[in-house]
């Protein structure tokens, strides 16, 4: 098996600006995965999904992914819900045919990778896992390969038995307090994982928030990242 390097990024959450950053990062990459959230939120649904298509990023579907193919927005505070519905009145049919067919889980030679945390059905797209979950430990003891979340859009990476569980950090919403982008490479001779992050204009998704007339909260907590 020749050796490569993967990207992996996670809830991107139809921030185009950011996304188009983070690419310009992974050109070197082989292959480029998702752990989910390609859309809510932020206004570009439709460019990020094309966006997926066209370099051949495969993604596991997210719970704002499920919730906006099925239109179903139960259990969603109030700003994602809004987004939501902005999101299905804008989507093109072809890119929520895209939605619906998106997998719980994806297995590589490498990795397994889900939204919420490693498991079969609803768990593995809504339950969260934190850095400092131990549940992390009991996962690494019983894994045969590196695992991939997302959904906390918090970037972080625990070592064990020389297998990694890491979540590479949102791109299109970061929650650590660092408003950059956030993305990951992973070397598959070396099996060395690498965290980044990068700057992109915030200010441009602020205008088209503005101009989708979604809440005004999406906008202040980029410049937080939180």
């Amino acid at each position: 098996m020749r050796a490569m390097r993967a990207g992996v990024i996670s809830d991107v959450h139809a921030n185009l600006p950011a996304l188009e950053k983070v690419l310009e990062k992974l050109g070197s990459c082989d292959s480029i995965y998702s752990a989910g959230d390609v859309v809510g939120y932020y206004p570009y649904p439709n460019e990020v999904i094309e966006v997926f298509i066209r370099e051949n990023i495969q993604s596991v579907a997210g719970n704002h992914d499920i919730a906006i193919a099925r239109n179903d927005f139960a259990g969603m505070n109030l700003i994602a819900m809004e987004a939501g519905v902005h999101t299905r009145q804008i989507i093109e049919k072809r890119n929520l045919e895209w939605l619906s067919e998106l997998p719980i889980s994806i297995e590589t030679d490498f990795f397994r990778i889900y939204h919420g945390m490693p498991a079969s059905g609803e768990a593995a797209c809504i339950v969260y896992v934190f850095p400092e979950d131990p549940i992390i430990n009991e996962f690494l003891e019983n894994t045969d390969r590196h695992i991939v979340v997302g959904h906390t859009h918090i970037q972080f990476a625990v070592e064990r038995n020389n297998k990694i569980f890491f979540n590479p950090g949102s791109v299109g919403q970061p929650r650590d307090g660092d408003p950059r982008a956030a993305y990951a490479i992973f070397d598959t001779e070396s099996e060395k994982l690498k965290l980044e992050r990068v700057n992109y204009n915030i200010e441009e998704v602020c205008m088209a928030v503005e101009r989708a007339g979604l809440s005004k909260y999406l906008c202040s907590r980029l410049y937080e990242g939180y």
